[in-house]
């Protein structure tokens, strides 16, 4: 492929908005529900071909290995703004050194948290308050997960930096293959064989392992939109350091937003199962309902970057607030339903009275942050685009741990509680985090100190 050619591909500066939007969006969207199904298939299969402790060890080992995801994905955000920035300001070169050195940076991460996870692991079955029955299984699926740890971030890594370049069709198809290798994996490894929670283990991780070498192959083949070699792959400890100054204030909020969500849900299962049962149905849909958000605040993040690299804060404002406008299309509707029916989307989980007029409950309430948080996504990638990942981290670790998970606390004390008020907790804290993303954009100071002639001389050659 020439090097116009590559030029061309993966450029987001340009063109029609909303259709480059729209079709950068869609396969991101596609591949979060796929990545969504990849980890029900894992439950759902040892569920009826294992034992109950299987399952145990399974949805316990997961939500451990889940925090090493998130924080992957966070810390990727320094190599994937870098990318994006570099290819939107034409620098071909520069844009080949973040990537090669994003191969060194996280090929030597992924070999520690391998070691740190198998020597860890034991530790964290038990700070989870893994049931005993289930400490065998999850063990042996905890072992082989760990040993697959650089699969599984180099997948993420592969997915993360193509999408920075343009392209989100590539790992669509990437999370397609893993998912159908996935799902043949289990039903052979445990429905057949009975490998119980090591089957899934082994499927997961060679399901990963898969798509990672396809992704490999495919971009020896088909390039990364612009020229780059082995040559290219070399340690710099500058490049490293701008990488991790971006990602890990991203990696910190993943870590930390996940682990509030696990306090909430100990917060509400203290009211009992049935309390219980209906946030996690409820939960399960909200998740569903976050996806077009996500999507969106991805794609806006890699169009900011690239628009930000190319000197063009218009274009990248006005994708942000098209990605809202689309956005809220889909959330709108669902709200509507969640305010007229909120035991529609619950019937499809359970047919419990009692947990349906709770979920219900839940859902309506929670259905408001629908809409909120689709301000808070879109601003949100407008700041991981622009590199403001250290505000945008802040704001939303203020909102949840001085409001949320605070508010949850106070609320499940109140007498007479229900799940409606309950719910309320998630779009009351939203507002705190509208109320600071709109004062940091709107002021102007997410596009302050982005190039360094707009620095003061000392800045400048610190910078």
């Amino acid at each position: 492929m020439s090097e116009a050619a590559q030029t061309r591909k993966g450029d987001l500066t340009k063109g029609p908005l909303v259709k480059n939007l729209i079709s950068f969006t869609i396969p991101f969207l596609l591949s979060n529900v796929l990545q969504t199904l990849y980890g029900t298939v894992d439950t759902l299969t040892v569920g009826n071909f294992a034992s109950t402790a299987g399952v145990s060890a399974v949805a316990t080992g997961a939500q451990a290995l889940s925090l090493l995801t998130f924080l992957t994905i966070g810390l990727s955000a320094g190599s994937t703004v870098l990318l994006g920035q570099r290819i939107g300001a034409g620098d071909h070169e520069d844009a080949a050194r973040i990537v090669g050195n994003t191969i060194i940076d996280f090929g030597v991460l992924s070999v520690l948290m391998t070691v740190l996870m198998l020597i860890l692991y034991p530790t964290i079955l038990r700070l989870l308050n893994l049931p005993e029955e289930a400490m065998d299984e999850a063990r042996r699926y905890m072992i082989i997960c760990s040993l697959g740890i650089p699969m599984i971030i180099g997948y993420n890594i592969v997915c993360a930096l193509l999408r920075s370049a343009g392209d989100s069709k590539s790992p669509l198809l990437f999370v397609g293959v893993a998912c159908v290798v996935n799902i043949v994996g289990d039903l052979v490894l445990t429905g057949i064989f009975k490998m119980g929670a090591a089957g899934v283990a082994i499927a997961t991780v060679g399901a990963q392992t898969v798509s990672f070498v396809y992704s490999l192959i495919f971009i020896m083949k088909k390039g990364m939109g612009f020229p780059f070699s082995k040559k290219d792959i070399r340690f710099n400890k500058t490049t490293t350091g701008q990488i991790f100054k971006v990602g890990i204030p991203m990696g910190l909020q993943s870590i930390l937003i996940h682990l509030s969500f696990m306090f909430i849900t100990a917060i509400i299962n203290s009211m009992g199962l049935t309390a219980s049962a209906a946030m996690g149905i409820g939960d399960k849909i909200i998740g569903f309902a976050f996806m077009p958000q996500s999507a969106f605040s991805a794609s806006s993040s890699v169009i900011v970057a690239q628009c930000v690299g190319a000197r063009n804060l218009k274009r990248a404002k006005k994708s942000v607030s098209v990605a809202i406008l689309l956005c809220l299309a889909v959330e709108v509707g669902i709200f509507i339903v969640c305010q007229i029916w909120p035991m529609a989307m619950p019937s499809l989980f359970t047919r419990d009275p009692e947990v349906l007029e709770l979920a219900g409950q839940y859902m309506k309430a929670y259905s408001y942050d629908c809409i909120l948080t689709v301000i808070i996504f879109c601003w949100g990638g407008l700041l991981n685009g622009a590199g403001k990942t250290t505000f945008n981290m802040t704001q939303n670790l203020i909102s949840t741990f001085l409001g949320r998970i605070p508010l949850t606390f106070i609320l499940s004390g109140l007498p007479g509680v229900n799940l409606f008020i309950l719910g309320l907790a998630a779009p009351l804290s939203s507002l705190m985090s509208v109320v600071m993303l709109g004062w940091f954009i709107l002021t102007g100071r997410w596009s302050r100190g982005l190039y360094i002639d707009d620095l003061p001389a000392d800045k400048a050659e610190e910078a």
